[in-house]
C-alpha cells in the first residue's frame, strides 16, 4: 500500500511539474501585449487621429511624410486623409516652418499622391531622413487636435523619386557640365 500511494504522489508532482513548466513557457503573452494588438505605422509615414464626441476616429491621417531633397528646399506632402463625420472638413497641419490646409468631403478621402491634391511646403524644414517635429493637426469639425513627428524622405526609394519637388527642375550633372563648358 506504502508504494502505491507513493507512486501516485510522484505522479501527481510530475504532472504539476510538467503543467508548470508548460505555463512559463507559454505563458509569455500572458504578462506581455501581443504584437498583434498594437497599432502602428506600417509604411515610411506616420499616422494620427482626431476624435470627435463619441471618441471617434473622425479625422484620420495615413501615411503622412515629406519628401524633399534638404531643408531648404520644397517638400512635397503625401500620404491620405479621411474624413468620417457626414460634415465636410478642414484639416490644417502646422508644420514648423509653415500652415497647411486640405478641404476633405465629408465622408471621403484626399489621397495627396493625386496631382489635384499636391500639398507643398516652401521650405521641407528637415533634411532627409530626419523627423519634422511636434506637426500639429486639426479640423473645423473636431475639438480635438493630434501632435506627431513627420519623416522627410527623398528621391532614393524609387517610389517617391516622382514626388520630389525638385526632380525635374534639377538639371542634370552633365547638363551643368556642357552648359559650363
Amino acid at each position: 500500500m506504502k508504494n502505491t500511494a507513493s507512486l501516485t504522489v510522484k505522479r501527481a508532482s510530475a504532472l504539476v511539474a510538467i503543467a508548470g513548466a508548460l505555463l512559463a513557457t507559454t505563458g509569455c503573452t500572458y504578462t506581455n501585449q501581443p504584437a498583434t494588438t498594437i497599432v502602428y505605422s506600417a509604411s515610411d509615414g506616420q499616422m494620427a487621429n482626431l476624435l470627435g464626441e463619441n471618441n471617434q476616429q473622425d479625422i484620420q491621417l495615413r501615411n503622412i511624410m515629406v519628401i524633399a531633397a534638404n531643408e531648404a528646399s520644397q517638400g512635397r506632402v503625401l500620404g491620405t486623409i479621411l474624413n468620417q463625420t457626414e460634415e465636410d472638413a478642414t484639416v490644417t497641419l502646422a508644420f514648423p516652418t509653415e500652415t497647411l490646409t486640405v478641404e476633405v468631403p465629408a465622408g471621403q478621402e484626399v489621397r495627396l499622391e493625386n496631382d489635384e491634391n499636391e500639398l507643398l511646403l516652401a521650405e521641407a524644414g528637415a533634411n532627409p531622413g530626419l523627423l519634422l517635429k511636434d506637426v500639429e493637426v486639426s479640423s473645423n469639425v473636431t475639438s480635438s487636435t493630434a501632435t506627431f513627428n513627420v519623416p522627410v524622405l527623398d528621391g532614393t526609394l524609387e517610389e517617391y523619386a516622382p514626388y520630389l519637388p525638385t526632380a525635374a527642375a534639377t538639371p542634370s550633372a552633365t547638363e551643368t557640365a556642357s552648359s559650363n563648358g
